[in-house]
């Protein structure tokens, strides 16, 4: 993957000459009526979502463990907010958008497990307008998410899963001059055909480079690499997602939904969370510090990555209006 230059991408975002014409431009391509007067509406809230998703992940990054997941939550729904303000002029189109688009369970017994535990999908709210509009991943079908699942989602904690024996959902993919090769097995772990595992590749717009072999395109950017083709910013290698029935799940859903439910763990589960940091430390313990880590680099990285995507593609020809 070549270097994108994020940070100095969103360096440079914070002019405000800079941030109005990446809302207009993108506004043009996608055919919004009154792009101009709608982008000087939104540039406001654009540089402020912008600016507090970076003030919020810096203080995340410096904070006590204890206090963490807050802090980092607060910033990842600020970037997510001004990820959608480049493809969405009208958001918040109505009040239930402005929710969690999440809901966590009542806790906790004592024998509570952070990977077992599971939180239901909203019809509507943050979450789910998100996905759809920037992750563009449909969740008509996905009603409740686990956090065991959504921590195998992250590329930066398949070495730790590996050691703690869990269950992996993902597997390495060896890069060589530009191409990945992916394992010959995968296949049969999404149960279908050599032929129909391409055309399921061409489909995640991930370019074969081979007419017989499971061969691909290094993607250009990080965006690129967040499902079902991962991107380990620790050891920078490939994996590939080996279980089907998460490819409707963006990186970006999953540090989301891992940083609400700890965020809510944080906030009103006080005595759990103090043993759990403090006393206990369960196997569990190195896989969340591991996390809270990874997200507060990972997250600006992704949504930067999206926005400067955005940016070149303004360059390109323009694209049909939205739904």
């Amino acid at each position: 993957m070549k270097d994108e230059n994020v940070s100095t991408f969103l360096t440079y975002l914070e002019a405000e000459d800079a941030a109005l014409s990446l809302l207009q431009n993108n506004y043009q391509q996608l055919a919004i009526p009154d792009a101009e007067s709608r982008s000087y509406e939104n540039i406001a809230a654009f540089m402020a979502y912008l600016n507090y998703g970076k003030a919020y992940n810096s203080y995340g990054k410096d904070a006590p463990l204890f206090m963490k997941p807050v802090l980092l939550f607060y910033g990842m729904t600020h970037f997510m907010k001004a990820s959608l303000l480049l493809v969405r002029p009208g958001y918040p189109e109505s009040t239930a958008e402005l929710a969690h688009g999440l809901s966590s369970r009542k806790r906790k017994k004592r024998d509570y497990q952070f990977s077992l535990d599971e939180v239901l999908v909203q019809k509507r709210g943050l979450f789910p307008y998100f996905s759809r509009y920037v992750c563009q991943k449909d969740l008509l079908s996905i009603h409740k998410l686990s956090m065991g699942d959504m921590l195998g989602l992250i590329p930066e904690l398949q070495d730790l899963l590996l050691m703690q024996e869990e269950k992996q959902h993902l597997t390495p993919a060896a890069q060589q001059q530009g191409t990945i090769h992916l394992p010959s097995s995968l296949p049969d772990y999404y149960q279908c055909t050599h032929r129909r595992f391409r055309e399921l590749l061409q489909a995640s717009s991930l370019q074969l480079t081979s007419d017989d072999q499971l061969t691909i395109q290094t993607p250009d950017t990080s965006w690129q690499a967040a499902g079902p083709l991962f991107y380990s910013t620790t050891d920078q290698q490939y994996h590939f997602l080996k279980q089907r029935s998460l490819t409707a799940i963006h990186e970006c859903m999953a540090h989301y939904v891992l940083l609400y439910n700890l965020s809510m763990i944080c906030r009103y589960e006080t005595e759990w969370w103090t043993d759990f940091l403090h006393v206990s430390k369960p196997h569990e313990y190195p896989l969340i510090v591991r996390f809270l880590e990874t997200t507060c680099e990972k997250i600006p990285l992704l949504i930067g990555s999206f926005m400067l995507q955005r940016f070149l593609d303004t360059k390109k020809e323009p694209r049909t209006k939205q739904d």
